[in-house]
């Protein structure tokens, strides 16, 4: 039985073929794209359950491509796994600020790659989603995935927006940076704590004097207080 659609953009032909067949044993259906253009196209058609992206990718980049997937409503909910051969924390961040839900290295092992898709369709199927989150004059709307602040559109990347649904979602529980890599990031060790702090610092500065709300509890981590209704 077919578990779920997987699309693989990589322009390295070889490789596609690999992982096609690689994830075709697994149970998954899987269809491969060797450009952006392609891929993009091919995206709209099939609505698939996930995206695999190389970085490096003719026509548009794969960080590029990233971008354009979150800002389009048809695409915006779609997982994204980044392949690249680029290692460094920053590249890390770099990919993950564009929108990447996971970011795996080149070389891979292929049982972890299994093992990431399935945990990403998994948080994807299951994580709680309530679909209006709200405190003082600031809305967040799930299924559109959009801030108003005292009515008017916030504009936040999509990690940020995760964030503060994450802290939302959790009124006056101190949240830990584990937690937070682990249902923001869908990480536990890849990337570093860093990354919450520059997300932090974007998200408060969006939020304004609302931002009083999230609070940070020194050597412990971060919560949400809201206002008394």
């Amino acid at each position: 039985m077919i578990e779920n659609k997987i699309v693989i953009l990589d322009d390295d032909e070889a490789l596609a073929s690999l992982l096609k067949k690689l994830l075709e044993g697994e149970g998954f259906m899987v269809i491969t794209c060797k450009d952006t253009d392609e891929g993009y196209k091919k995206i709209l058609q099939s609505k698939p359950d996930l995206a695999v992206l190389d970085i490096r990718m003719p026509t548009v980049g794969g960080l590029e491509f990233a971008r354009i997937l979150r800002k389009d409503p048809m695409t915006k909910n779609i997982p994204i796994i980044m392949l690249t051969v680029e290692s460094t924390e920053m590249c890390k961040v770099v990919g993950l600020e564009n929108g990447a839900d996971d970011y795996i290295v080149k070389p891979f092992s292929n049982r972890e790659l299994v093992a990431r898709i399935r945990s990403l369709l998994r948080r994807a199927r299951t994580k709680e989603r309530v679909k209006k989150l709200e405190n003082d004059g600031l809305v967040m709307l799930l299924d559109s995935r959009t801030i108003t602040l005292n009515k008017k559109q916030l504009h936040v990347r999509p990690k940020e927006f995760d964030l503060l649904y994450v802290l939302m979602s959790k009124p006056n529980i101190v949240l830990n940076r584990e937690f937070i890599l682990e249902n923001v990031f869908e990480y536990n060790a890849a990337v570093s704590t860093r990354t919450i702090d520059t997300h932090m610092k974007n998200l408060r500065r969006i939020l304004g004097p609302w931002s009083e709300h999230i609070v940070t509890v020194f050597g412990l981590g971060f919560k949400f207080v809201p206002s008394p209704k």
